[in-house]
């Protein structure tokens, strides 16, 4: 494979990050085949450049590199069942999906039979980021094959991390992300709505917490800029959220290493997913803290 100039790409799964990253890599100067089961999300996809195939098969058929971008690791699986003989040897599969370690290096020993390498690169930014072309990439697998696909990430991210051998070394990685990503939210909504209790204002508690050590992500962007302004449009509903949480609990049980406020985290999120109903947005869980700690 080889990433100087134009790389034909298949894109499987285009729907708020995919299609986003698919429309960078159009404007990047590559030819990108893509092929989602939303018949509207692959009308959209179109529209930015992307070339439409009629199925994951077709998407794939003489790519050079083939992404994944969807919803769990359970259609990681079938579609690369799916796929089956259709990708060809030589080619990189790159899955960016947020799924789990074991699932992805199962994947790469089952495409090593075909010659074929596999990339676990999971990304961060949510669906701004994935606009903005500002994500991070956490990649494992084999480094040299990394570094070849290197110039691909950067059509869409500004933050590119090789973070180990294993194919399932970057889906790791993203799971411990994201129970730092949602347990630093839980912890500062509690914070502010405390805070509120007493007083003080919400908008100046975070202001105050991003200068100081208590700074996160959920200080820095999601609470002043979803919560405080009634926008709760992060573009991640709590119905993954709580995926992603079940994702890192049920990892690191596999490990030896039962997660604690991982559990706590993940019993949180349930709760303010049974609230706030499958598609309220992830920022809905400081609504859900509000109710219960205002009452």
């Amino acid at each position: 494979m080889h990433t100087s100039g134009m790389v034909r790409i298949g894109f499987i799964g285009l729907g708020d990050m995919g299609s986003q990253m698919a429309r960078h890599l159009v404007d990047a100067g590559h030819d990108v085949r893509g092929f989602d089961v939303d018949d509207d999300t692959l009308a959209d996809a179109v529209e930015v450049g992307v070339t439409p195939a009629n199925s994951s098969a077709d998407a794939v058929a003489g790519a050079e590199v083939v992404f994944l971008s969807l919803p769990d690791p359970q259609t990681v699986e079938l579609v690369v069942e799916e796929l089956g003989d259709s990708v060809e040897a030589g080619t990189v599969v790159i899955d960016t999906t947020t799924s789990t370690p074991s699932t992805t290096n199962d994947i790469a020993d089952d495409l090593a039979e075909q010659r074929v390498d596999v990339l676990g690169a999971p990304i961060s930014g949510g669906k701004h980021g994935a606009a903005a072309g500002t994500l991070s990439v956490m990649a494992g697998g084999d480094e040299a094959v990394y570094e070849a696909c290197t110039p691909l990430f950067e059509a869409f991210a500004t933050d590119c991390f090789y973070v180990g051998p294993e194919p399932g070394h970057g889906h790791a990685v993203k799971l411990l992300n994201n129970i730092l990503s949602y347990t630093t939210l839980l912890a500062t909504s509690e914070a502010v709505i405390v805070g509120r209790a007493a007083g003080l204002d919400p908008g100046l508690l975070v202001d105050v917490f991003s200068a100081s050590t208590g700074r996160s992500s959920a200080s820095d962007d999601k609470i002043p800029n979803q919560v405080l302004t009634g926008d709760y449009d992060t573009g991640f509903p709590l119905s993954l959220t709580e995926k992603d949480v079940v994702l890192f609990t049920e990892f690191a049980e596999e490990l030896g290493t039962p997660a604690l406020m991982g559990a706590v985290t993940r019993m949180l999120v349930g709760f303010a997913r049974s609230s706030e109903g499958d598609d309220g947005d992830m920022t809905r869980v400081y609504d859900f803290l509000e109710r219960v700690m205002l009452r």
